[in-house]
């Protein structure tokens, strides 16, 4: 069960939502080798589930998005094997480490996507953004 419509706030994702829409309406996406970007987190094992728990509050409150630009299933599962793959060659010793973040992701996610069945407090513990649920 998800709560449907067109929110004026978003738990997470505005950026995704932003470029959604520009496409929908006819706008183009272009890829550009030249541009340069520094983006990283260091989350701990907790604030990874607690951001996928939000991603899947995003994909159940606009489930367009799925249904428009589809699912990762396939990308996700050639990801987690191509990272394996990586670690294999570079550092075996992180593969226990790498399954357990996937897991606590994946755990994250579904969570967030039965979010209509849990109280505000429990979203509120879950969440990245716990002032969102109040």
């Amino acid at each position: 069960m998800c709560v449907g419509g067109f929110p004026t706030n978003v738990i997470f994702g505005e950026d995704m939502l932003t470029a959604a829409r520009l496409l929908l309406a006819g706008y183009k996406v272009a890829y550009v080798a030249e541009a340069c970007v520094y983006h990283s987190h260091s989350y701990t094992m907790v604030q990874e589930f607690k951001r996928y728990f939000d991603i899947g509050v995003l994909h159940c409150r606009e489930p367009w998005l799925l249904d428009e630009f589809g699912q990762a299933t396939g990308e996700g599962k050639r990801f987690v094997l191509s990272e394996l793959r990586y670690l294999q060659e570079q550092d075996a010793w992180q593969i226990p480490s790498a399954l357990v973040r996937t897991g606590i992701k994946f755990l994250g996610y579904r969570l967030g996507r039965m979010e209509a069945r849990f109280t505000p407090n429990i979203k509120r513990q879950l969440s990245m953004h716990p002032r969102f649920w109040t």
